[in-house]
């Protein structure tokens, strides 16, 4: 197979977002979202036609010239994730709707990989929530690794910002990815029962103050004042997880130690169980008070009950280190499914 020219390709769809942000006055999201969809159906359709200006029909037609179908699901990703960065950018998006890097995605998609029960017997699929899903660029980051080792998933992505969804949505469908789902909701407040318990729920968690009172039980939420709403999404992922799955969240460094980490502490004394946390490389962040961490947790109640791991990866630029990091992971990882199966 031909390899695509990845940066060519970007700067082709690119400039056909340029021209339709322009010629109809709207953001570049909004200009993103309508010129993928169009890449995607392959034409433009009877409501295109009709509330497109003339200039931007003829801008995409370009868009037809694309052999799509013949890309990678890794190159059509990489192409994706450039011109989200690009609309994150010029949107001037807040941090915590930007789209979590590769370094990150790729770290937390192997660490997937090496732990939790995602190859299924029987013709049986894993199931994936990513629970702050944003544009899904960590969701399809993870599911690239998992597909690199021959592991079939079905997803879900939950997020409270419609603009987030249709990019979501749009890059689900020009990936292929039948077996996608998304809903827009607070998923800190989400009704009982409104979704199925995944095998494996993962999240980029906004940090801040959650705006509204926090749900009746939650241990995680502050006596008085508002809540840290990563902290109430740390426990809600529980209630997102199958008895016997895994969550693996990417929060601040400094979690167990901060403020008021007395609130996670309770949370894992009485309702979870710490099976890792691991600190990201200073080098994926601009200042150390930025750094974040991957945070994994599981019911209390879910075996085997291994030794905790903990540690922080090297710098990718130490690849001897890192690789023997990813080896004692491996080896971690081993550990826990083989007493699984004892």
């Amino acid at each position: 197979m031909t390899k695509v020219n990845i940066p060519e390709q970007f700067q082709t769809i690119d400039s056909i977002v340029q021209k339709v942000k322009q010629s109809e006055g709207v953001s570049q999201r909004q200009a993103l979202v309508q010129v993928l969809a169009t890449l995607n159906e392959q034409e433009l359709t009877a409501k295109d036609k009709e509330v497109l200006s003339a200039d931007s029909q003829l801008a995409m037609e370009k868009l037809f010239t694309i052999d799509w179908s013949s890309f990678s699901f890794q190159e059509k990703r990489h192409i994706l994730q450039l011109l989200i960065l690009k609309a994150d950018k010029e949107d001037k998006i807040p941090a915590n709707e930007q789209l979590t890097p590769d370094g990150i995605g790729y770290l937390l998609g192997d660490l997937v990989a090496k732990t939790a029960n995602v190859k299924k017997a029987n013709g049986q699929v894993a199931t994936i929530t990513d629970m702050t899903v944003g544009s899904a660029n960590l969701l399809w980051t993870v599911q690239e690794v998992l597909g690199s080792t021959d592991v079939e998933v079905k997803t879900t992505g939950i997020d409270v910002v419609d603009s987030q969804l249709a990019l979501a949505s749009v890059t689900a469908d020009l990936l292929s990815d039948n077996q996608a789902d998304f809903f827009l909701g607070d998923v800190v407040n989400l009704p009982a029962g409104e979704l199925l318990p995944a095998d494996v729920v993962i999240g980029d968690l906004p940090i801040g103050y959650y705006p509204n009172e926090a749900p009746a039980g939650f241990v995680t939420a502050f006596k008085d004042g508002k809540s840290y709403a990563h902290f109430l999404m740390i426990e809600q992922a529980l209630n997102l997880l199958k008895e016997d799955g895994w969550a693996y969240l990417v929060v601040p460094a400094d979690i167990l130690s901060g403020a008021h980490h007395e609130s996670i502490l309770k949370l894992l004394s009485n309702k979870a169980q710490l099976k890792a946390f691991l600190t990201l490389p200073q080098s994926f962040f601009q200042k150390k008070e930025q750094q974040k961490a991957i945070l994994v947790i599981r019911h209390s109640s879910a075996t085997p009950k291994t030794e905790v791991m903990l540690g922080q990866y090297p710098s990718v630029k130490e690849s001897k280190a890192l690789e023997e990091f990813l080896q004692d992971l491996g080896d971690w990882g081993k550990l826990n499914k083989e007493k699984v199966r004892d």
